[in-house]
């Protein structure tokens, strides 16, 4: 059997319902491309309905796929490494178990990846939407552009959501060339990679939208926002320093908007589920961190203000 061109990597975890739609997302793709294209499934969940769904979905799938359930589970950064590792495409997608596909995504992918087989990180639009599917945010780029390393460390330091999981796509060999997730940095473990992916290869970003990052009370993201991480994106920025791989004045103006956004978008959310304690732990987050406030972005400035008077 050849080799596919795209493996579909899947960590579940005790969430069958949305671990559906995601499979279901993938099942458009067109018998004639389902060869190409590999499922791959590493299940920590410690329930087993995960497992009866893949075999059952996946029954009449025309492409390789392969199912692994994990016990004991291996926690969050470790299920993404073994879903990479378990993979035998030329090129990765992560596909979180609460997100799912755009109808047509993977012969979009497809067709972006063999038409630039130089680019090793590709990273495509996502929409953001809630747990009933309604589209909160479109976030996309309206043309197709290369970003040298530098300028995709500024973007991605720049934006604390620059990067959606579901919208990178990786050359599988660059896991190789820079290492995988690191399991000892907890819930930064994705922006610690993209970091040394970027420094190494750069950006090539796709004017097309392909997957749904689903925003939700239980996602893992809920748990982002605390000293403990605020600590270690911290000592991302120090490590950068350290190895001059951008400017100290870049460095510094990308911190200040990164936590902005980062503590902002925190606060947001749990003012949305009206948990105003929570919002105010999140908020407070501003005390620990040595920004220039001052270089904020008007926009940020604005939303502190606001949100300082209502807290």
């Amino acid at each position: 059997m050849s080799i596919p061109i795209l493996s579909i990597c899947i960590p579940a975890y005790n969430r069958p319902q949305w671990f559906s739609r995601a499979l279901f997302s993938i099942l458009s793709t067109p018998e004639t491309q389902q060869s190409q294209v590999e499922i791959v499934i590493s299940d920590d969940s410690t329930i087993d309905k995960c497992g009866h769904i893949t075999h059952e979905l996946l029954s009449d799938w025309q492409g390789p796929w392969q199912y692994q359930a994990n016990s004991p589970s291996l926690g969050m950064a470790k299920n993404w490494n073994r879903c990479v590792q378990m993979a035998t495409g030329e090129y990765v997608l992560i596909l979180h178990d609460d997100d799912y596909l755009e109808t047509g995504a993977i012969a979009t992918i497809l067709e972006t990846i063999q038409a630039n087989p130089q680019r090793s990180a590709f990273l495509f639009g996502v929409n953001v939407v809630t747990a009933n599917g309604h589209v909160r945010k479109k976030q996309e780029f309206s043309k197709m552009q290369y970003l040298d390393r530098e300028s995709a460390l500024q973007q991605l330091l720049l934006n604390s959501s620059f990067v959606r999981f579901p919208g990178i796509i990786l050359k599988h060999n660059v896991f190789q060339q820079v290492g995988y997730f690191d399991e000892t940095v907890g819930g930064i473990a994705d922006i610690h990679l993209w970091i040394r992916i970027f420094n190494a290869h750069g950006l090539l970003c796709i004017p097309f939208t392909t997957a749904n990052y689903t925003v939700h009370a239980d996602a893992l993201t809920m748990n982002m926002f605390n000293e403990s991480v605020l600590k270690n994106l911290i000592s991302l920025f120090d490590w950068i320093k350290a190895e001059h791989w951008l400017d100290v004045d870049t460095i510094e103006f990308c911190k200040t908007n990164y936590f902005h956004q980062f503590i902002l978008a925190g606060t947001v959310r749990y003012l949305r589920k009206r948990e105003f304690k929570n919002a105010r732990n999140v908020f407070s987050l501003f005390k620990f961190i040595k920004i220039d406030s001052r270089s904020a972005y008007m926009k940020w400035k604005f939303i502190r203000n606001i949100l300082a008077l209502l807290l």
